[in-house]
């Protein structure tokens, strides 16, 4: 067997081995190229030829089937359970002021830790808010209808 033809199985066989510890969909695209590669070896392509079979073959792989495969392995987003209070209402129970460190607010049935979504704003009692975000445990308010949420800015702007 051709040595240049043992190098192309080495140089596929360390990328699939690579592949396999990592799971990122990143060398495997390689592998797929130095797999061309052999086949042009064998048919008797010069080095040259070689690696550039190897270069082509890869990117193609790389930029057109990666995402198509990442899009079907990766799946669809599904939000955590905080990440569904985004745009929920919710009551206010005890006066909200981030100067203070104050503030809670019922949602859900149960009681949150509450900031304002501006340092200024001091929400009431009994006022009615809307969750924008959360930062670890606290939920980030504002006052109902006072705009777009940051969620929704994100994927906005």
């Amino acid at each position: 067997m051709d040595f240049n033809v043992i190098l192309w199985i080495v140089i596929m066989v360390m990328l699939l081995v690579v592949e396999a510890l990592t799971m990122n969909l990143t060398t495997i695209w390689l592998a797929v190229g130095a797999l061309a590669s052999i086949f042009f070896t064998l048919a008797g392509a010069g080095g040259v030829m070689q690696f550039g079979v190897f270069v082509v073959v890869s990117a193609i792989m790389v930029f057109f089937t990666r995402p198509l495969v990442k899009k079907y392995v990766a799946g669809k987003y599904q939000k955590t359970n905080s990440d569904s209070l985004v745009g929920k209402s919710a009551r206010i129970i005890e006066t909200v002021n981030n100067k203070l460190e104050t503030g809670t607010a019922f949602l859900d049935g149960k009681e949150w830790t509450v900031r304002s979504e501006s340092d200024d704003v001091v929400l009431n009692e009994g006022e009615m808010v809307v969750v924008r975000e959360i930062e670890g445990v606290k939920l980030i308010v504002a006052k109902e209808g006072s705009g777009i949420p940051k969620l929704v800015q994100s994927v906005v702007v």
